[in-house]
Order: C-alpha cells, then structure tokens, then sequence
C-alpha cells in the first residue's frame, strides 16, 4: 500500500491522517512542536492544539457551523467523535476541555499502526511522494520558503486574536448571572457580565484609547474581518460592542453584556467569548477589571497576537484542494478557511481526494448544496481580493428569489438530503 505523507499535525492535518489511515494507507505524519521546533502562539508540543478559543461553536442545524458538524460526523470524522468525548456544558456550542480533547487525539494516532509520528520539520516538497500540506497558519519560515518557491508568489497574511482567560473563584457572582441567550440548552452554561450604560460608555472610551502592542516585521498584514481584536471593534463607533460581542439580546435588560465560557471540563476557568485582543497586558487588567463583576479579576491567561498565513488559494489549488500539477494538496487554515470546523472539514475532504488520485480515480466530489462542497468553491473559486472565509449560510447555493421565511430550511434540508443520497450512492459502489 502506498505510503503518504503528511505535514503538521493540528486539527486537519490529524484529522487526514486518521482518514487516510483507516482507508489503509500508510502516513508519515510529521509535526515540529513533538521535536524542536515552536510557533509564536502554540503553548505545547501537543497534537490538534486549540490555541484560540476551545469552542468549536454551535451544534444546532439552524446554525451555519451545526449544519456543517453534523455533515461532518455523517462522513466520519474522528475529531468530531474527540471532541464530544471533550466536551464541556456550553449551552448549545460544542466546547472542549483542550487537555482531554488534544490527549484523544494523541491515543487515537499513537493507536494506529498504519500513522507514524516523526517529532520534526518536513520542507521537503520536490519529492514524488503524495504529500498534504496542513501546517496550519504558523508554519515555520522553512517551509513557508519552500511554498513560495514552488507557487513562484509572495503570501497573504492576517491577523489572529487570543481572548483572555480568567480564573473562575475570581468572578464577582454576585454582580454577574447564569444564562444561555434566550435561555436556550437544558443548563445555563455561560456566565454573564452586565453593564451599565456609564459602565459601558467608559469601558469602550478606555479601549479606543488603550495601546497596542506594536507589531512585529514579519506579523506587518490585514486584520481579518472574522476575528476583531476587541479594541479595533470599539475604534469603529461607540456602539459597535453593544451590537457585537456585548450584545445584550436573549440576555436580559441590560445595556450591555459580556459572556464569560467554561474553558474546562472542571469550570475553574472562564474565556471572555469574543474579546481576541492584541492590547498590552497592564491595559488588558485595567480595562476589562472595569466590569463590576470582573472587577477583582484574576487572569490565566490574558490575550495575544500571532501572525497567520495563507496561500492564495483560487490561484494555485484546484476543487480537490490539490496543486496545480503537483503532489501536493493543502488543508487548514493555511488554505484561507478560517475556523476549527473548518480545519477539520478541509482535513477529511483532502484526504478524500487523496485517496481517490492515488486510485487513479476521477475527482469525486460531494454534492452540490453540502457544506464542505461550498466552503472549498469558497476558498478555491477565481477572487482578486481573497480573504479567509469562515464557512456560512451565504455559501450554500439557493434558487433566486427564495422567501426568507424559508430559506434557512431549504438549505438545510438540501445539505442533508443530497449528502444522503450521495453516502448511499458509495455504499453500492
């Protein structure tokens, strides 16, 4: 059986591995952190590291990331199965205890016999063996080099933001409330934070005025218009928070609110939902201390910056996410689709595709109107301004004029039948 190779063991990297693996391949998966090398941001020399938030988001099928997790788990994905296995109560979002979720992954490659790990860089890319690049969006200079080498173009950069974590006996309960937006799941899982409006109008003014920290040469890029920091979102206007991250609809009369999540299984820890920030630490304490319940706040971890990369997918990646006339294909964040679920979605599909080349199959793909079909046309269709695209409701393919009474339904009952049809279609064949 051939023998593939694959390079960065995050989340899709691992995700492929795993796929190619019970498919009897045989996959040299190689990761850098097991060995010497480190990124800017990556704390341990752990497997499928979550290095921002912990919450791969929603699992309903009327969220946009439910529809495309459980188009997921209807084609196998073992990092799916981990992190249910990793879950921590967060209302209706999939949220993980990042220990248990990166040590699940880590049993289920060490209990391959077709995947050896090799605990070191990989920069080979000239070689004839079929090789997956998904080294996710901190690759290391060496092989960011070799990429611009055989592409013959100069990458594309955007910025990532690291939200604070705060310890949870730190938590003022008295002044904050537990409650789900629109108390929706069975417990009320999120901790939140109410503001008033002189609490808030002050909060915001400190943060238009608060400094960042400078960036770095090679960090020099585009914000990406997904993931904010906190401070360039109060810069835009004094409201901007209150209709973002601080929105106080479904929770409550407040002016407005911030939601604190589990960030483990034991609820010692607490991630302020969508505060990504690049400020300096001292201004990060003073300014989010100003919160009544925070006020006494003591934190795990405050937010950074690190810098992410991707190649310009739609000029150099085909539908199967493979290079031009190469063998290579890339997955991850690297490709410009943005996410967790993402990762992983781009993962499976590519050690799809994979599979079938080596085969000497015809590209197979899945079916128009899923998920993982519209996120890859996202990320591979011609675009002269290409930017990371999270995967949404807007990328799924509708006919013209559709009531918006119905539309979200229409979408999702398209996705799940079509994959249906198309699941049953592979077990004939």
């Amino acid at each position: 059986m051939h023998t593939l190779r694959i390079i960065g063991g995050g989340l899709s990297g691992c995700e492929a591995a795993l796929q190619l693996a019970c498919r009897g391949f045989n996959v040299d998966l190689y990761e850098m952190r097991k060995g010497e090398g480190k990124t800017p941001a990556h704390k341990t020399n752990n497997l499928a590291e979550l290095v921002c938030s912990n919450s791969f988001k929603g699992t309903q099928l009327t969220s946009a990331h439910g529809l495309l997790k459980n188009e997921l788990k209807m084609l196998g994905s073992f990092l799916l199965q981990a992190a249910e296995k990793a879950r921590v109560p967060a209302g209706e979002s999939l949220t993980v205890d990042r220990e248990i979720f990166s040590k699940e992954i880590e049993r289920l490659i060490a209990g391959s016999k077709k995947i050896t790990l090799h605990p070191e860089e990989c920069t080979d890319l000239n070689s004839d063996i079929p090789t997956l690049v998904a080294a996710g969006p901190l690759c290391s200079e060496a092989l960011a080099e070799q990429i611009k080498k055989i592409t013959g173009e100069e990458f594309l950069h955007f910025f990532d933001a690291v939200a604070p974590v705060i310890e949870s006996d730190t938590i003022d309960h008295s002044l904050a409330y537990a409650m789900n937006r629109h108390e929706k799941g069975d417990s009320a899982d999120f901790i939140n934070c109410p503001l008033d409006k002189e609490t808030y109008f002050e909060f915001v003014k400190r943060l238009q005025e608060a400094d960042s920290l400078e960036e770095k040469p090679f960090e020099k890029g585009e914000l990406f218009e997904g993931c904010l920091p906190i401070e360039e979102m109060a810069r835009r206007g004094t409201d901007t928070l209150r209709f973002g991250p601080m929105r106080p609809i479904g929770l409550g009369k407040h002016y407005a609110v911030i939601q604190l999540r589990a960030e483990n299984a034991q609820k010692t820890l607490y991630n302020m939902v969508g505060f990504q920030t690049r400020l300096k630490w001292n201004c990060q304490k003073e300014i989010f201390r100003l919160v009544p319940a925070l006020k006494n706040a003591e934190f795990a971890r405050l937010g950074c910056m690190h810098r992410n990369t991707f190649i310009e997918s739609p000029k150099f990646l085909d539908k199967t996410l493979k290079l031009n006339s190469h063998k290579i294909w890339f997955a991850g964040q690297i490709t410009g689709a943005e996410g967790y679920t993402e990762a992983i979605a781009t993962g499976w599909y590519a050690a799809w595709n994979m599979a079938n080349y080596i085969h000497g199959r015809e590209p197979e793909f899945l079916p128009h109107g899923t998920c993982i079909r519209a996120l890859v046309e996202a990320i591979t269709a011609p675009n002269e301004h290409f930017q990371p695209m999270n995967f949404n409701f807007g990328l799924l393919p509708r006919p013209e004029n559709l009531r918006k009474g119905i539309k979200k339904n229409f979408l999702i009952e398209q996705a799940q039948k079509n994959l249906s049809i198309f699941l049953q279609c592979c077990q004939k064949n």
